[in-house]
């Protein structure tokens, strides 16, 4: 690894240098270990998740189940919007927010909060809970909380990973999944959809509480006062990077949270109980994906002066979760299902197959993403992102009554093979460009300097490296 550094007389300082160089050796591990945190993360929470829809289909009929996966995904769809995709945002200004961190974080508590409110209560005045929700006022403030907390719950993700506590994100989700799992028996005994609700809902609610109280009251703290004094950043770029940031997730939540919903309103509970599992485990295949472009705009964030080393440990990472990923989706689909039931395996094998099919796809397009947070240019990827979502929900609208459950997975396929496709070009530019000194973009060019390294009359700048731990 080559680190440029400055000097007056166009020499580096001998000393300097070796401390840069161990710094750069450093600097990868950072990237690893955050994105280890969320990967780990995402996978025991998507098999805790697993084995909670397990229980519930050998314990439940399918209509049974279906109403309750189509509660869970109307709640989890409300909440995605409602967090504002928050995460991106701290995971990009978070890290230099300094002594202005609390406020930050508390602000967009409260704009998640407003908005989880406006939703939820939306959707259950405009009649779009009318057979999943239960019709009594506790069940209906129940379901608001769920959206509420769940939304809170999302975005202490970000919060966690852009404070160097990564690590403390598994062990969130791990202890909030478990629960679910240990509650589905000891709520059995009530309505069962409603039951199933509480269990999957309560959990997150009290570790979300928990995790704050952490953050709010330890972390921050801790971290305010070692801060340096640093300008709070400016409204304006805030305000453009959130609003695209907003857009984004409308259209990224869309993808991964309407579908079970549709599929429920256009086939029915029987056959959203047979979609809901295949289509989750394409989520929180997504979900491992957006893991890595975290961790990588976190660190970058951190450290932008070995941007082509953090470049190609985030490409490594992606090939990493979709080779593998797109290979056990596509062979193992049907024995996967079957531990559901038969029927589960012989309606949900083929969806499953597909949404492996699109995993290279998926990540093109957030290896673009990634490089675009960067730049703080969003918008070019929301227009983009635009038509593939309205293509993608159209053409799932349309099959369902022709093909079945089947229709959102083809529809997925396309519409991100169109988009990773017209994205690739720029894509590779963009890489290119962060390993080219004399044409690399601003924020892969620009160095973090902390200070001077005297040596005679040759001064050099040094580059500062949080050498703190992701977890």
């Amino acid at each position: 690894m080559t680190t440029a550094v400055e000097t007056a007389a166009g020499t580096a300082a001998p000393d300097a240098v070796a401390a840069l160089t161990r710094s750069g050796q450093r600097r990868p591990s950072v990237l690893l270990r955050s994105a280890a945190a969320l990967m780990t993360s995402t996978v025991a929470s998507a098999a805790l998740g697993f084995v909670f829809w397990v229980v519930a289909a050998r314990w439940f009929p399918p209509e049974t189940v279906g109403r309750a996966s189509a509660a869970v995904s109307a709640m989890t769809l409300l909440a995605g919007l409602a967090q504002l995709n928050l995460v991106n945002l701290y995971a990009r200004f978070l890290p230099g927010a300094g002594r202005h961190t609390r406020r930050l974080v508390l602000t967009g508590y409260a704009a998640s909060a407003a908005m989880s409110l406006l939703l939820s209560g939306a959707f259950l005045a405009l009649g779009r809970g009318t057979g999943i929700v239960g019709p009594t006022s506790a069940q209906r403030l129940f379901f608001v909380a769920a959206v509420l907390g769940t939304a809170i719950f999302f975005i202490t993700d970000g919060v966690l990973t852009a404070l160097r506590r990564a690590g403390g994100v598994p062990a969130k989700n791990v202890v909030a999944s478990t629960a679910k799992v240990a509650l589905l028996p000891l709520l059995a005994g009530t309505a069962a959809g409603d039951g199933m609700l509480i269990a999957w809902s309560a959990p997150m609610l009290l570790t979300m509480l928990g995790v704050n109280w952490w953050i709010l009251g330890r972390l921050i703290p801790a971290r305010t006062r070692t801060a340096p004094a640093v300008a709070a950043p400016a409204r304006r770029e805030l305000l453009g990077f959130a609003s695209a940031e907003y857009v984004n997730g409308l259209l990224t939540n869309a993808v991964a949270f309407l579908p079970p919903v549709l599929v429920a309103g256009v086939l029915g509970s029987t056959a959203s109980a047979y979609f809901y599992i295949p289509w989750v485990i394409g989520v929180a295949a997504s979900t491992l994906l957006w893991n890595v472009v975290t961790s990588f705009v976190v660190t970058a964030s951190s450290d932008a002066s070995a941007a082509r080393a953090h470049v190609d440990r985030a490409i490594a990472l992606v090939a990493a979760v979709v080779l593998p990923g797109a290979l056990v989706l596509g062979t193992a689909a049907e024995p996967l299902l079957r531990l559901l039931g038969g029927d589960y395996a012989t309606e949900g094998a083929a969806t499953l197959r597909l949404i492996g099919l699109s995993l290279p796809f998926t990540g093109m397009v957030l290896l673009y993403c990634a490089f675009a947070m960067m730049e703080k240019r969003m918008w070019p990827v929301v227009t983009v992102q635009s038509v593939g979502i309205v293509a993608f929900l159209a053409l799932s609208w349309y099959g369902l009554p022709r093909v079945g459950i089947i229709a959102p997975a083809a529809a997925l396929v396309m519409t991100q093979a169109a988009v990773g496709l017209t994205l690739l070009p720029g894509l590779i530019r963009r890489y290119r460009a962060t390993g080219n000194a004399a044409n690399a973009p601003d924020w892969a060019a620009r160095t973090a300097l902390s200070g001077t390294v005297t040596a005679g009359a040759v001064t050099t700048e040094t580059v500062t490296t949080d050498t703190g731990s992701a977890g």
